[in-house]
């Protein structure tokens, strides 16, 4: 019951991270020529995400409905029998191609973080060295060589499935549980890279503020600064408040989930548990804290919905508009009259043409054969 409520929720989830994401991409499309580039990475990345969540949302509810694998018997009292729906390892793959996905994402997310550590450990260390040759190595090269780099380390995930192929014995869950398909061995260690990847990269973090203190003690050790400071600080918290919530999200499912005495609902579906935390807390509200650190975020939000409010005063002056300094429409009489203009091209609702008195405006027109 648990895990088909699940199923439904994902596709909402999947729905709201691409929705961030893509707001996220539109508002910082223009900051790539400093750090401000590695919230596009973690954009990319979070959008990756969020496509293999609307598939395996999609996917567990075309199962449960309409699950046409095969059927086998598991019996767990001596009076009655439960039918669950197996299929093997290696079918997973070509079904519920979110297994891959989230296999990549999984290490893109961690590599990305690392890549951001280092580079404001960099900057901190060797300022003018970081001013020069930071345009060579921040750009979209460096994400596409972190997406292949992730593509390979996700290869040993893939290890059991394959070679499960043709062993009829081995049969998982026809949702396709990730725990499941890539095997508990495997599981394991990756669930423990991704509980304590984030932890690493505030330990680095750690001893960029702590350098970085050391240097602002002097004034002829910050003279040289490449960045200005505000910069500098709105960053650092960026990757920092993501290497935190990233660690958090993670930590507390897996404490729940220890809690949860063998054999119950939540052990089954725990791999989804700790994602749907990680999803809802980093990538659906990276906005909000986007806008609470970085400035850059907030002026680029406010142009993006203020960019046809400002300056709306029409500056030209059309042949209908009457004089400016006539306060009242009047008719060839002298008296108000609220239908049509005695200034309008086309007349007036009597059919007489307007003809103005003072302050009169004419419009010519030149045609050259």
């Amino acid at each position: 019951m648990l895990e088909d409520l699940l199923y439904e929720v994902l596709p909402v989830v999947g729905f709201a991270m691409i929705a961030c994401t893509a707001f996220v991409m539109i508002v910082m499309r223009k900051n790539t020529k400093d750090a401000l580039i590695f919230c596009l990475f973690f954009a990319v990345s979070d959008l990756l995400s969020g496509i293999g969540t609307l598939i395996d949302g999609f996917y567990g509810v075309m199962v449960t409905i309409y699950g046409t694998t095969v059927e086998v018997t598991h019996k767990v009292s001596s009076t009655s029998n439960i039918f669950f729906q197996t299929i093997s390892p290696f079918d997973c793959l070509t079904r519920a191609v979110n297994i891959p996905i989230f296999l990549i994402t999984d290490y893109l997310h961690l590599l990305l973080l690392s890549a951001f550590a280092i580079d404001r450990l960099i900057q901190i260390m060797f300022p003018v060295s970081y001013g020069k040759i930071y345009p060579y190595f921040l750009n979209w090269k460096l994400f596409i060589l972190l997406l292949f780099a992730s593509a390979g380390l996700s290869v040993p995930g893939l290890a059991f499935p394959l070679e499960s192929r043709f062993n009829t014995s081995v049969r998982v869950m026809s949702q396709c549980r990730f725990d499941e398909v890539v095997g508990e061995e495997y599981y394991l260690k990756h669930i423990l890279t991704v509980q304590w990847g984030p932890i690493v990269c505030i330990g680095a973090l750690s001893l960029t503020i702590i350098l970085y203190c050391i240097r602002q003690t002097k004034h002829k050790w910050s003279y040289n600064w490449s960045e200005e400071t505000s910069t500098t600080k709105q960053l650092f918290g960026t990757i920092f408040i993501r290497c935190f919530l990233s660690g958090l999200s993670v930590h507390v499912p897996l404490l729940l989930i220890a809690r949860t005495t063998e054999g119950h609902e939540l052990i089954a579906i725990k791999d989804h548990i700790i994602r749907v935390s990680y999803w809802i807390i980093v990538i659906i509200f990276q906005p909000l804290w986007h806008v609470l650190i970085l400035n850059s975020f907030q002026s680029n939000v406010y142009s993006l919905f203020n960019r046809y409010s400002a300056n709306t005063e029409r500056k030209w002056q059309s042949a209908n508009d009457p004089p400016e300094d006539v306060p009242a429409h009047l008719d060839r009489h002298g008296s108000p009259n609220p239908f049509g203009s005695w200034y309008s091209m086309t007349g007036n609702i009597t059919g007489e043409a307007g003809v103005p008195v003072g302050n009169e405006r004419s419009v010519s027109f030149y045609y050259q054969d």
